[in-house]
């Protein structure tokens, strides 16, 4: 892994992580709002992702079709994003045209018009989403058990919301979020590529020159995750042919001892072919026609996903099945070459996500923003080389307790 060399700034109330990398002619940067769907309050669902895709779509100097020309004209590339813990907008171009686009993005970020018809153009793309989800088995039954795995806390509810959530936002709604979320002090700014770090610095102080700092900025979710949740959620939907199963368990978050051991215990159970939920319930015993699991990380913690789609008359038994497999990891430590396959698969698609200035820009800043540190982000992969079978078999028996299963079923 390419040595990481990174400068942390601050510049008029927001934090900076520069990384220069001469040489290649490009930059990537992206402005992170630290405020997500878990800091939404009551009436507030699905404001926070819905109001950072506002921010691209007109400003008050230039309308979503000019905004989309400038960028074009460029050679720039510009997306947003909105999720659990943050969301932001992040651009892409040449080094030489980058503080071009920076002024487009920082303008898309402090002035943001949100236009009546550009809202209404949104909501009806949100909602088409929603309805698809609904109509797919998988998004349908992780959507409900994630609302009962996280019940009473903010990551309990999706980031997107739910149909009258989004029904009920309105341009009065997305104002309030962006003034009093979008703040230089909750904005962390990473920018990679071939840049030199005292020009970059200066081109941020410039654009938020005039921008001022708010004592009141309402905090961050802090709260602990409830321990208690329900087992079991039964779901039905009559016009389905097949079944599916969500299995859950809280996992801690990513600076805890035992999370490198946690990731690769997931990749063991169900990541990959030759992980043991499609070896044994798929190819084996013939019980499904998807199957996999995944470890879903937030900044206070997160879960363990194991999941399965079925036939009708095998729900009951793939269900068992998905719980059966993880307990074989509780109870038993995985042999060297399951390990070291599990090992290879996580490291390698961790590397394989570094290969562009924007991916390792979002790397560093997760880690930044997760475990306070971005330097941890080239350490991971010796973190993952360091786990034995018997700390994978630990944790898991540490962790692995008290399941929430959702199953979905025709009515």
């Amino acid at each position: 892994m390419k040595p990481l060399a990174f400068e942390r700034v601050k510049i008029r109330g927001i934090e900076a992580l520069l990384m220069p990398e001469r040489g290649s002619g490009l930059a990537a940067a992206s402005a992170i709002v630290r405020r997500g769907s878990a800091d939404e309050s009551a009436g507030e669902h699905g404001l926070a992702s819905f109001t950072m895709s506002m921010l691209m779509r007109g400003t008050r100097r230039r309308s979503s079709e000019q905004m989309a020309f400038d960028l074009e004209s460029l050679g720039a590339m510009a997306s947003d994003s909105g999720g659990v813990d943050g969301g932001g907008l992040s651009v892409s171009s040449t080094a030489e045209v980058m503080p071009a686009a920076l002024e487009i993005l920082f303008e898309a970020l402090r002035e943001p018009a949100f236009d009546e018809r550009e809202l209404e153009v949104h909501r009806q793309e949100v909602l088409a989403d929603l309805r698809m989800s609904e109509d797919d088995k998988f998004h349908y039954t992780f959507r409900q058990y994630l609302k009962t795995m996280f019940a009473g806390h903010g990551y309990g509810h999706p980031a997107e919301g739910e149909m009258a959530d989004v029904e009920a936002i309105n341009v009065d709604a997305c104002r309030r979020w962006h003034a009093a979320q979008v703040r230089p002090e909750s904005i962390m700014f990473v920018a990679v590529g071939d840049f030199e770090s005292d020009r970059m610095a200066g081109l941020i102080d410039r654009l938020a020159a005039d921008w001022t700092i708010d004592a009141g900025l309402r905090p961050r979710q802090q709260a602990e995750i409830p321990p208690e949740h329900e087992p079991r959620l039964n779901l039905a939907k009559p016009e389905l042919q097949q079944g599916f199963i969500v299995v859950g368990y809280r996992t801690p978050p990513v600076t805890h001892p035992d999370y490198p051991a946690l990731r690769l215990g997931s990749a063991v159970l169900g990541e990959g072919f030759g992980g043991r939920l499609f070896s044994n319930l798929r190819d084996r015993r013939s019980l499904a026609y998807a199957v996999g699991s995944m470890i879903s990380t937030y900044r206070l913690g997160g879960h363990q996903v194991l999941y399965i789609g079925t036939k009708t008359e095998t729900i009951d038994e793939a269900a068992a099945g998905l719980i059966e497999e993880s307990e074989h990891v509780r109870m038993h430590e995985p042999d060297e070459a399951e390990l070291n396959r599990a090992r290879e698969y996580v490291i390698g698609k961790y590397l394989m996500g570094l290969q562009s200035h924007a991916q390792r820009g979002s790397n560093v800043a997760w880690w930044e923003d997760h475990a306070g540190d971005a330097a941890l982000a080239q350490m991971w992969p010796d973190r993952l080389r360091e786990v034995t079978p018997k700390q994978v078999r630990e944790a898991a028996e540490r962790w692995w307790v008290n399941p929430t299963t959702a199953i979905l079923r025709p009515e």
